[in-house]
């Protein structure tokens, strides 16, 4: 599937003849939004903002470079190291430090458990001790793997977070932003046992009953993760995936005082000002057909990998589909499947996408 970001109306497309060859195309990501003229929803977090994962495009954003405190948000690099660099079966025996106050797995000193057990304890229950035994085994030492912790964001280019522990808990320089966040969010999400563990509500693990953090996962049925944190300093923050008709989104909300309420009128205005529309659904309509010099009538059919645009609900009359031909020779015999131009989709003046026309 070929997934092209656009930002124009929804509505029937015009289709017409084009002769001339496109100059510009947009390329995945490029065709950003600049100014936004809808009514916004009002939002008690300071930082926050919308991202379709499948145009990857920036629907909404404000303060997202904004440096805080993450609270347990901290925990998605703690999961990315995981992830990245152990062994799954490894065991860990638990020791007294790493019974860390807050949220907690529930271990007890002394208990052996695999590091796929705490990686669950790390990301559903939110378990500061799940974070720091992990931490301990990864890194040698906490102080170690926060080191690595450092080493990998600045890989990552997150330009505006530090860490000083693995769990988030209120630190001095302990800091990272919703833009941050996001990319770190787009990493770990390449891991299929990350999606899996956020978006379990409540399970149980190695004898450890657990109830995931994210309200979210029991009250609405498109929430798919991610995690939340709530500290002091950070107020309530949350980083969630919405799956619907087969798209990934995320909105992320930092130092809100209510991150539920917030989250769930933000992704009502995602509904309410976007879709995605199918262009290989458009019917091609009054120019769906050839003629050849007898008279014979061959229609048209756009083929190839299926093609969307994620579209705004405004500014209808700015998609435009055009099809540019090129015909066999007169004395070729036509027959179905064989190609005779490209169906050319435009925004404006930028060509956003194309698919092959064929006989048939």
């Amino acid at each position: 599937m070929v997934v092209l970001p656009l930002l124009t109306g929804f509505g029937p497309p015009q289709l017409v003849d084009r002769v001339h060859v496109p100059t510009q195309r947009v390329k995945v990501g490029e065709a950003q939004q600049s100014v936004l003229t809808r009514q916004l929803p009002d939002i008690s977090a300071q930082s926050f903002l919308i991202y379709d994962l499948d145009a990857n495009q920036l629907l909404l954003a404000q303060n997202i470079h904004d440096t805080l405190a993450p609270a347990s948000l901290t925990k998605l690099m703690t999961a990315l190291l995981v992830l990245e660099q152990a062994t799954m079966t490894a065991t860990v025996t638990v020791q007294g430090n790493d019974l860390v106050g807050g949220a907690s797995m529930g271990l007890q000193a002394g208990e052996t458990i695999t590091v796929e057990e705490l990686l669950w304890g790390l990301l559903i229950p939110s378990g500061n001790d799940a974070a720091t035994a992990l931490a301990r085994h990864i890194g040698g030492s906490v102080d170690g793997f926060v080191e690595m912790m450092n080493r990998r964001a600045q890989a990552l280019g997150l330009a505006e977070t530090h860490f000083v522990n693995p769990h988030g808990l209120d630190a001095a320089d302990h800091t990272s932003s919703a833009a941050d966040l996001l990319m770190l969010t787009q990493q770990a999400w390449q891991f299929p046992r990350f999606r899996q563990l956020v978006a379990i509500a409540e399970t149980e693990i190695a004898g450890h009953p657990m109830r995931n953090t994210n309200e979210l996962l029991s009250i609405d049925s498109r929430v798919n993760g991610v995690k939340t944190g709530t500290t002091d300093l950070a107020g309530e923050c949350l980083v969630a995936g919405f799956a619907q008709n087969g798209h990934q989104l995320f909105i992320i909300v930092l130092n809100s005082r209510q991150r539920y309420t917030d989250t769930q009128a933000l992704y009502t205005y995602y509904q309410a000002n976007y879709t995605w529309f199918d262009g290989q659904r458009a019917e091609l309509t009054t120019l769906n057909r050839l003629y050849t010099a007898t008279d014979e009538t061959w229609y048209l059919r756009a083929e190839g990998e299926r093609v969307e645009w994620l579209v705004s609900l405004t500014d209808v009359a700015r998609l435009r589909s055009f099809r540019r031909l090129h015909l066999p020779s007169t004395d070729q015999p036509w027959t179905a499947g064989m190609p005779v131009g490209v169906l050319e989709w435009w925004l404006d003046d930028k060509l956003v996408g194309a698919q092959p026309l064929v006989l048939w």
